[in-house]
């Protein structure tokens, strides 16, 4: 009888460790999707669905400027730029963590952000993205942190 009680527990406790695997694969599968929804919006310059991705409370932390915080703020910001051209290029995930309903990403890439009639001006930068699933459990950007790879002497003269 022990035996079988015993064999019971263990068989559960495999049963929960296999289902909260599952339960974190499918949190990774979804963010990713997100995350490629967010890239795709930013080639297409498409304001609305980089907005529609940004958490309520979103703070976004530019490189070189003031916090911005909420979506209101953060959209209008969208909007403003949506004349621009922003694109990116040999974007690399470094890290991707995801626990429970947080996750966090740190990126690599290149992008150029201009008028329409300059050219481009390809800029080496790195950013940190947390992401927040919410109650429905779509993944939202709550943090946005970026900043330069050209050394601060160097970009005096960019």
């Amino acid at each position: 009888m022990k035996l079988r009680i015993g064999a019971l527990l263990i068989a559960a406790v495999a049963g929960i460790a296999s289902m909260s695997t599952d339960l974190e694969a499918t949190a990774a599968d979804d963010l990713k999707e997100a995350i490629d929804s967010f890239y795709t919006a930013i080639e297409a310059g498409d304001a609305e669905t980089r907005i529609g991705l940004l958490a309520d409370d979103v703070i976004l932390i530019p490189n070189h400027w003031t916090v911005m915080q909420g979506k209101e703020v953060v959209a209008e910001s969208f909007r403003r730029g949506a004349a621009a051209v922003f694109k990116l290029k040999d974007r690399s995930v470094v890290r991707m963590e995801v626990s429970g309903d947080l996750a966090y990403t740190v990126n690599s890439y290149f992008y150029t952000y201009h008028a329409p009639d300059e050219p481009e001006q390809w800029h080496k930068t790195k950013n940190v993205h947390i992401w927040r699933r919410n109650a429905s459990g779509d993944w939202k950007l709550a943090v946005d942190i970026w900043n330069s790879d050209v050394p601060i002497e160097q970009f005096a003269n960019e």
